[in-house]
């Protein structure tokens, strides 16, 4: 059984990469949390997986809570392992997933970065390059996965990724202001963003999306899906194009 967490279809292609291979299930964390659904019960010598992306060299929230509630009953002890997707590096997130679910094996591996609002889109052919690597990457890590390789498999945590996590997390835990959204006149109100906020923290209203709590995910889904390219954060994210995996369906 694997459980993801994907906003722009990083995780879920990895969760389904994964999953061909090795004829397991795949869960949405987004839904489970939503449906108040922790507890799991696996087959005979199934492993239990987890794909998160990395988000400021940490884990997302949901992530972390989904991690702390669940329960799973096994016939007898399973294997668990974690892989952390990341644009750039990964830090010190294997710590904070770790201390909320002990896994018997981390792997790290660099996908395609989609932070808009500081950074513009990399190019097609860039973009491409990326997932061909990210594919034999997961080659590997399901090799490790079939073998029951226990340890750490992080080639992406960066340098001083301790460091990198303890400055660079509290910025996420804090932070995740919703106030910083912006609609542009280009929405056509469909409520795409209502149906696919994992927090539920979006309504339309008036026609358009408004955002109800202070804090949201900060998965970006809402922006990178719209189909009109409507919705913004901050003053960068409009120019710098949007993202979404083109080996998944979500």
């Amino acid at each position: 059984m694997i459980f993801y967490f994907s906003a722009t279809g990083n995780g879920k292609y990895i969760a389904e990469t994964i999953a061909a291979a090795t004829g397991d299930g795949i869960v949405n964390i987004a839904d489970c949390v939503q449906a108040n659904q922790y507890d799991f019960a696996l087959k005979k010598e199934e492993a239990v997986g987890f794909v998160v992306p990395v988000y400021f060299v940490g884990i997302p929230m949901i992530a972390v809570e989904f991690l702390q509630k669940l329960k799973v009953a096994a016939a007898r002890d399973c294997y668990s392992y974690a892989v952390l997707n990341c644009g750039g590096t990964a830090g010190n997130a294997a710590h904070i997933l770790r201390r909320a679910f002990p896994v018997n094996a981390v792997f790290g591996i660099e996908m395609v970065s989609n932070y808009v609002p500081s950074y513009p889109m990399e190019s097609a052919a860039e973009i491409t390059e990326c997932l061909e690597n990210a594919e034999h990457e997961i080659g590997t890590i399901v090799r490790h996965i079939q073998s029951r390789d226990a340890g750490s498999f992080n080639a992406v945590k960066g340098r001083f990724h301790r460091l990198t996590t303890f400055v660079g997390y509290p910025l996420y835990q804090h932070g995740r202001k919703t106030n910083k959204f912006t609609v542009s006149d280009a929405c056509v109100g469909c409520g795409l963003c209502e149906r696919i906020c994992p927090r539920k923290a979006i309504r339309i209203m008036g026609g358009k999306p408004a955002w109800t709590i202070p804090q949201c995910e900060f998965c970006l889904g809402c922006l990178h899906r719209c189909p009109a390219a409507a919705i913004n954060y901050g003053k960068k994210s409009a120019k710098n194009g949007r993202y979404v995996n083109p080996n998944t369906k979500l």
